[in-house]
């Protein structure tokens, strides 16, 4: 049997969604293992003087559970 659990992250860059996808998954990736999929929730934009200054993005984290095995409890 296999548990997930969800986080949501929120993230920015200023040149894409795209990068601002990645740097929330470089640094999930430093405290989650097991991450399995990743779903957007939300995207925008930060505007300055008229120009596009932020690309902002909401994710949803979804990654598997230690097995009860891996436990240190």
């Amino acid at each position: 049997m296999t548990i997930s659990k969800v986080s949501e992250l929120i993230g920015s860059s200023p040149e894409s969604f795209e990068d601002a996808a990645r740097s929330v998954l470089r640094r999930a990736n430093r405290t989650l293992r097991g991450i399995v999929g990743i779903e957007v929730l939300e995207k925008r934009v930060k505007i300055e003087d008229g120009q596009v200054a932020e690309y902002r993005i909401r994710l949803r984290l979804v990654f598997q559970m230690a097995p009860e095995t891996a436990l240190h409890w």
